[in-house]
């Protein structure tokens, strides 16, 4: 294969990753607390010592961190955090998944979980756990803590800064996990939690529409540019093969 072929092949491998994080994003457009997912691409000088020549690598994926728009619900358990910070889970295998996803509910045994699930964990690392008797009339803070009519404290609710936060790998559902390297998650100093609200995506169908249309093209271009120099390089060698 020429150096046409390898550049063409080299963007085309990245533009399929980036049209699968494409439709992924389109998929989880109404995904409560989904964050839209982008590739990480750069260009490669080739190897050899030809600096006209350049190659596309895909370097993988990173988060794009901007707030989706908060939508009440009415639901005293729902939660959405206004600003910074990221809702601590327990995942079913053990382990802490992070999500803005804070459409909740009560379990049998009072404890706040996702619809998959996933106890949500307050300060300590533990589930929230709600007593028996407390129905729905439970009051959350904006500090995160939830308390009855009369005062009494039940729980505070964990929300955590992240290092590195546009690095974290998703698990599905809106939920995530720590990069490698990210260091363990603070206890945020101020956070501001929305009780019945829901944070929605913040993935823009019409923007993600458009893009995914831009990279078919370009996809379809790299391919048709290996087509032509496969031709190119049979016909040259048909004309050798005659001489």
């Amino acid at each position: 294969m020429t150096n046409i072929t390898y550049v063409s092949l080299s963007q085309a491998t990245a533009l399929a990753r980036n049209m699968d994080s494409t439709a992924h994003n389109l998929a989880n457009s109404s995904t409560s607390g989904y964050k839209a997912i982008h590739p990480l691409i750069e260009s490669v000088p080739d190897g050899n010592g030809d600096s006209s020549v350049s190659y596309v690598r895909d370097k993988g994926t990173y988060l794009e961190l901007e707030s989706g728009p908060l939508t009440p619900t009415g639901n005293p358990f729902d939660i959405a955090i206004s600003g910074e910070g990221w809702l601590a889970y327990q995942l079913p295998g053990g382990g802490t998944g992070y999500s803005r996803h804070g459409s909740l509910v009560v379990d049998v045994d009072g404890q706040l979980k996702t619809s998959g699930g996933m106890p949500l964990l307050g300060i300590g690392g533990g589930p929230v756990q709600l007593p028996d008797d407390v129905g729905d009339d439970v009051l959350i803070s904006t500090g995160g803590t939830l308390t009855n009519p009369a005062g009494a404290v039940l729980g505070t609710i964990a929300v955590v800064n992240i290092n590195d936060a546009a690095g974290m790998l998703p698990i599905g559902g809106g939920m995530y996990q720590l990069p490698e390297g990210a260091g363990v998650p603070q206890q945020s100093a101020t956070p501001v939690i929305k009780q019945g609200f829901v944070e929605g995506s913040n993935v823009k169908a019409v923007l993600e529409m458009t893009r995914l249309i831009d990279i078919q093209r370009a996809y379809d271009n790299a391919v048709k540019l290996m087509g032509s120099d496969d031709d190119l390089t049979r016909t040259a060698i048909q004309k050798l093969g005659r001489v």
